[in-house]
């Protein structure tokens, strides 16, 4: 076949001789997100592979992929930790991200959401709209991020594009507008942009040619409902059909764009990476549809000081993830303003000190690009530096504070004890290391047994921490059997007066405080606020009153679990002109929240998934049974094909090794996902057997 005429919306000369003010307009910062399992790491490799920056394709299976490079990865064929690589495509740079698709590593996916442009959203063509799906469809409506949608797997048994398409209107709630459909003889696809027909063709490139008779009629009336659709909702186009009577190509192209980077569309695109076909449509769309730098919002600080994405403009760049390596530390950061060059002195806001960027490098895979600087728009890693996640860098004459990352709260721990010595002695800085790569797991001390406890969002996250700490720092642990992060809060107001006062032979201490406690709405966490009047308690002492209430909610009331969805008032109080002082306020301030909550009927949350089970029909009454055992509810049970859909709420303390388990009662054939829809009271018995006693 030969290759149909392109009809760019940029045309992005050779970097050598642009300027990086151009090059903005010829940059587009791309994720790759989907449901587990749909093919996005393929996809991503097929993409290396057309545009040639790969010479032979890897694959999941054979453990050669490209970004999927860790050890950890290759063993489970699963991508575990978000990947940047970089491309280029008709004259245009794309840093391109691979997210995980499992609910357990999230934060990978929130982190690399909050530094992209645009998504390419991923669904399997059996399955449509899945639940992970949903979380990071979310997830991009609350960035804002214009997302294209590639029906993936079409060469698959049970292939149904109009169903995918049908799940992204009525599970995602969003306006879907196919621009390429698979062929009705199948095996090759429709594009109804520029009515041609698709094959797979070498390199993972499409090969095209004109469509010629019944199909050409059947596109070109799709092409008019495409224009159709634009013209409702874009007056532009509206304008120049009336003015020529026809819409050509690029003028098509741009109506696409607008609507596209405005969210009132949600283009679809199809294919499959297994065999290569519509990556390069799929290219075409990331170029033409998705947005540039400054197509996006502008950045803004906490303060609220916004940034155009101007190379010449003040530095501002985000640090979003880090790694450690043999080669030390890793820091991955996005330029949003400004220029980030080589050998600059910049300022780390979070840290409040200047560090000098000593190595700066694009990273493929496992191999090292070095740069000399890196614009806005651009993704690169910082090499050498401590720098945290959620630091930002800017100039030291104009320092600048961008918002943090948000950070899922941990739902199940082990307690890990070290085999060996040696395992002791590095234990600490082990474990401060994978907790700076990823936020979303914390560690505590047990206070009655003092065991180290390490929380994170699920059974995979922590066995995935516990065998980078056994493979890459040396430390043996043995662990426990995961537990669940239960949390407790109260069903009504109530109030607590307590006097702290001790006497010595030298100054004492007096702190008084009257504290409200009364239930807030589920997920707002602990607030405070003061309302004592007339200084009754000092105002340099109520910031002690607010840390030692916060203090006591963290060690919890009722089963020793971390106290939320409280406000926190501080009502009055009394001070002492010699013996009052901070420590003073905070004991009495921990020993006030402690009286009212314990007054305040203290109940035990536990988490509670929604899980998607899918299992052969024969399977379904066991499978059933077995759920009803484990506390759920039951909220739908579908047909797909020859199997069984369940959807279904369960408390994750009933869930943990759930999947080994249907996979037993299923002779392998069942799957199953999670992810977690909140906390629920949980019942008396739950409560009796994490040790809660008021």
């Amino acid at each position: 076949m030969a290759a149909a005429r392109r009809f760019p919306l940029f045309f992005c000369p050779e970097k050598v001789s642009v300027s990086m003010r151009s090059r903005i307009q010829c940059n587009r910062t791309v994720g790759i997100v989907a449901h587990v399992d749909a093919g996005k790491t393929t996809l991503t490799e097929r993409i290396l592979h057309a545009t040639g920056r790969v010479h032979v394709l890897g694959t999941v299976d054979g453990g050669t992929t490209t970004t999927d490079h860790d050890p950890r990865e290759r063993a489970r064929g699963i991508t575990i930790g978000a990947a940047a690589v970089t491309f280029e495509h008709r004259g245009h740079q794309v840093s391109l991200v691979d997210t995980p698709g499992h609910v357990d590593f999230g934060i990978e996916v929130e982190r690399s959401l909050r530094v992209l442009d645009g998504a390419v959203v991923v669904l399997d063509a059996v399955s449509g709209v899945e639940p992970q799906t949903e979380a990071v469809w979310a997830r991009a409506e609350r960035h804002g991020i214009p997302r294209v949608v590639f029906v993936n797997k079409l060469d698959r048994a049970g292939a149904d594009f109009e169903g995918a398409v049908r799940s992204v209107e009525e599970v995602l709630g969003a306006r879907a507008l196919p621009l390429v459909v698979p062929s009705p003889a199948g095996g090759t696809l429709f594009d109804l942009v520029h009515l041609r027909e698709i094959e797979a063709g070498s390199r993972s490139s499409d090969d095209t040619r004109p469509l010629r008779g019944d199909a050409e009629r059947f596109a070109r009336a799709a092409r008019d409902r495409i224009v159709e659709t634009l013209t409702l909702i874009d007056d532009h186009l509206l304008g120049v059909f009336v003015g020529a009577g026809e819409i050509d190509d690029a003028a098509l192209l741009d109506a696409l764009r607008r609507a596209t980077i405005s969210g009132r569309i949600v283009p679809v695109l199809a294919g499959s990476a297994k065999i290569g076909l519509g990556v390069g449509t799929l290219l075409d769309a990331i170029v033409d549809l998705l947005p540039s730098p400054a197509d996006r919002p502008r950045v803004r600080s906490e303060a609220g000081e916004t940034f155009a994405s101007d190379p010449d403009g003040p530095l501002v760049a985000f640090c979003f993830k880090g790694v450690h390596d043999g080669f030390g530390q890793r820091t991955f950061v996005r330029v949003y303003s400004g220029t980030l060059r080589k050998g600059d002195s910049v300022f780390a806001a979070r840290v409040g000190r200047a560090v000098r960027i000593g190595r700066l490098a694009r990273l493929f895979g496992d191999r090292v690009e070095d740069l000399d600087a890196i614009g806005p728009g651009e993704i690169a890693a910082v090499l050498g530096l401590p720098l945290g996640t959620g630091e930002t860098l800017s100039d030291r004459s104009h320092p600048v504070l961008l918002e943090t990352l948000a950070v899922p709260a941990p739902v199940v721990h082990v307690a890990i004890q070290p085999r060996t010595a040696e395992s002791r002695s590095r234990l600490g800085e082990a474990l401060r290391r994978v907790l700076s790569e990823d936020p979303s797991l914390s560690s505590s001390a047990d206070p009655e047994t003092g065991e180290t406890l390490l929380s994170g969002l699920g059974e995979l996250h922590l066995e995935v921490t516990l065998d980078k700490l056994r493979d890459d720092y040396g430390v043996d642990v043995r662990a426990s059997a995961p537990q669940v992060a239960f949390r407790e809060t109260i069903t009504h107001q109530s109030e607590s007066e307590v006097k702290h006062i001790k006497r010595t032979g030298g100054p004492g201490q007096y702190g008084h405080v009257i504290l409200r406690v009364e239930p807030a709405d589920r997920g707002t966490g602990i607030s405070f606020e003061d309302r004592s009047e007339g200084g009754v308690v000092p105002r340099v002492f109520v910031p002690a009153v607010e840390a030692g209430a916060r203090e006591a909610a963290a060690l919890g009331v009722r089963a020793g679990y971390p106290v939320t969805d409280v406000r926190i008032t501080l009502l009055g109080g009394s001070s002492h002109s010699h013996d009052s002082n901070e420590l003073a306020f905070a004991l009495a301030a921990r020993r006030a929240f402690t009286e009212a909550v314990r007054s305040a009927g203290p109940v035990l949350l536990e988490p509670v998934m929604r899980v998607d089970v899918t299992v052969p029909d024969a399977a379904l009454g066991d499978v059933l049974g077995d759920l009803a055992s484990r506390r759920a509810r039951i909220d739908e049970l579908n047909s797909r094909g020859l199997a069984r859909t369940i959807i279904a709420h369960v408390p994750l303390a009933e869930l943990i090794g759930y999947v080994t388990a249907l996979r037993s009662r299923t002779q392998g054939r069942g799957t199953a996902s999670m992810t977690l829809e909140g906390y629920e009271v949980a019942p008396e018995s739950i409560v009796e057997r994490a040790g809660g006693r008021v």
